[in-house]
Parts: C-alpha cells; sequence; structure tokens
C-alpha cells in the first residue's frame, strides 16, 4: 500500500423512508470511488439516504454525504426520482468537489 494512501472509515448512515441495504452498498461504493484519489487523511463519512412516498413530488430520493478530510468539510447533495439516480449523482458531486479540494 502506498504511503501517502489511508484506508476510509466506514459511513455512518442516516436514512428514512424505503432504503434497503443494496442502497447502502451503492451509496458507500459511490463515496469510496468519489474519494479514490484522495490522499489526505479522510476523518469522516456520513450519509444520508431518504424516500418520500409521496407522488406529487417530482424528487423524493435524497442522497448526501459530509465527508471530513483533514478538517475540511465536503458536502455533496442530490434529489432525483429514484434512490439509484440520486446516488450516481451525489457520487458525481462528490467527485468534483474532491478534485477541486486537490487541485487547490
Amino acid at each position: 500500500m502506498n504511503a501517502t494512501r489511508h484506508e476510509l472509515p466506514a459511513p455512518a448512515f442516516l436514512t428514512s423512508g424505503k432504503v434497503g441495504e443494496a442502497e447502502r452498498a451503492a451509496a458507500t461504493d459511490a463515496v469510496h470511488e468519489a474519494l479514490a484519489g484522495t490522499r489526505e487523511r479522510v476523518r469522516s463519512v456520513r450519509v444520508t439516504l431518504s424516500v418520500v412516498e409521496d407522488p406529487s413530488l417530482p424528487r423524493p430520493a435524497l442522497a448526501q454525504a459530509v465527508v471530513e478530510i483533514d478538517g475540511r468539510r465536503l458536502r455533496a447533495q442530490a434529489a432525483a426520482p429514484d434512490l439509484a439516480e440520486a446516488i450516481d449523482l451525489m457520487r458525481r458531486r462528490l467527485s468534483v468537489r474532491t478534485a477541486h479540494l486537490r487541485a487547490g
């Protein structure tokens, strides 16, 4: 293992609505993928997954990740028609924020 790479902590989850183990696993994978190039130490990862059972809402699924990296907090959030899409959008946004952190 490269000396500059650090083990990522397991995400702490907060869920509401119909959120299963598959969605939790997908969110964990998404966060790990977004943080893959991070050389700084990731101190904590919190993930919120929520689904509101209201057919009148255009985007009832929410995925949010809050990551603490060497004292800095990165937050990525996305709402979508379904949880899989919200998780993918969250992953993309977290990847962008992580890239900005590396560049800055």
